[in-house]
Order: structure tokens, then C-alpha cells, then sequence
């Protein structure tokens, strides 16, 4: 299994770039032109496993990034249900005001979801037509 720790993935890319710099001048030295160095399969391999390294750098990153956005939601829904709860215990929000929001989320959400489709026609026979006039 895959490292998913972005600092393992740092060393690694860090380990592939020395061999590429290492290979690419010994490969000066014995007198390979630097065509002929790009086209050395050994660099090839290394240059394509540091590719997938940077990809696996930018899944981490997201991944991290959608987990910072997932908690600082969390957060604040949780701070806006002790808001809520504050206000209850005060007696600023009746039990009739919190029943009828619930009612109207739930009303906004099935108007998304009639928006969205609505109902399919039925499958089977075919309804038949009707003749006019």
C-alpha cells in the first residue's frame, strides 16, 4: 500500500531527483550527448515515478484541504446549534419558531427535489391516445 503522509512523498521525489541529477552526469561524463541522456531509459523510469509522486503530493493536499473545510463546517454548525440553544434557554426562540424552521428546510428541500425530476412516467404499456373532435 501506497504512503499517504506527504512527507514520505517529499523524500521520495527528493531520493528520484538526486538519481536523475547522479545518473544524468555520470552519463556527461562517459561523454553521452544530452539528447542521447534525455532519451536513457533508466532516467525515463525515474522522471515517471517522480510524475506519480506529484500527483500523489496533489491527492494529499486536496484531500487535506476538504478535511480542513469538513471540520471548519462542523465547527460552525456546531456553534450555531449552542447559538440556538443559548437562545432557547433564554427564552428568545419558542418551541412553535424552532418547529416551524425545521418545517421550512424540509419544505425548501423537497422543492430541490421536485425541481431536480419530479415524477417518471410509468414504464409498461404505452398510454393510449385520445381522439378529439
Amino acid at each position: 500500500m501506497a504512503s499517504k503522509s506527504l512527507q514520505t512523498r517529499e523524500l521520495q521525489k527528493s531520493r528520484y531527483q538526486s538519481f536523475v541529477e547522479t545518473r544524468t552526469n555520470a552519463l556527461k561524463e562517459k561523454g553521452v550527448a544530452a539528447p542521447d541522456v534525455a532519451k536513457d531509459p533508466k532516467i525515463k523510469q525515474v522522471k515517471a515515478k517522480i510524475k506519480q509522486v506529484d500527483a500523489a503530493i496533489a491527492r494529499i493536499s486536496f484531500l487535506d484541504e476538504q478535511t480542513k473545510q469538513l471540520e471548519e463546517k462542523k465547527a460552525q454548525r456546531k456553534a450555531e446549534a449552542e447559538a440556538q440553544r443559548a437562545a432557547m434557554i433564554a427564552g428568545e426562540i419558542s418551541k412553535k419558531d424552532k418547529k416551524k424552521k425545521a418545517e421550512e428546510k424540509k419544505d425548501a428541500s423537497a422543492g430541490k427535489k421536485k425541481q431536480a425530476g419530479g415524477k417518471a412516467p410509468a414504464k409498461g404499456k404505452p398510454q393510449a391516445k385520445k381522439k378529439g373532435k
